[in-house]
């Protein structure tokens, strides 16, 4: 009995501090917050136009527009455009080569 008594002590022993643990760590969670981001855009995006196998883009950099001329198979090897202020890049999305997607990215 005595042996009983002392298992059943432990285990209720050990309850309490694994409950009295987890309520420990959970009073600890970080408490919520703001984060403010400051910034501006300080140039207008390219103006991209497509014309047959070609695509034309039209940035506005250092107070002049400038336009450039990119062919679409440049634009497959992904060609950097207006001063390297760009690059503009291309894939096709059917096998006919007749619909694809075009993304610029800019420096």
């Amino acid at each position: 009995m005595k042996t009983l008594t002392k298992q059943i002590c432990t285990v209720v022993g050990l309850t309490c501090a694994l409950y009295s643990g987890l309520s420990a760590a959970s009073s600890t969670n970080a408490q919520g917050g703001v984060i403010h981001f400051v910034g501006s855009i300080v140039e207008d995006p390219c103006n991209v136009t497509t014309r047959a196998q070609q695509i034309s883009m039209s940035c506005y950099r250092d107070g002049k527009m400038r336009t450039s001329n990119v062919s679409y198979q440049q634009a497959m090897t992904g060609k950097p455009v207006n001063n390297d202020a760009a690059t503009v890049s291309m894939r096709y999305i059917n096998a006919q080569k007749t619909l694809g997607i075009v993304t610029v990215d800019y420096r």
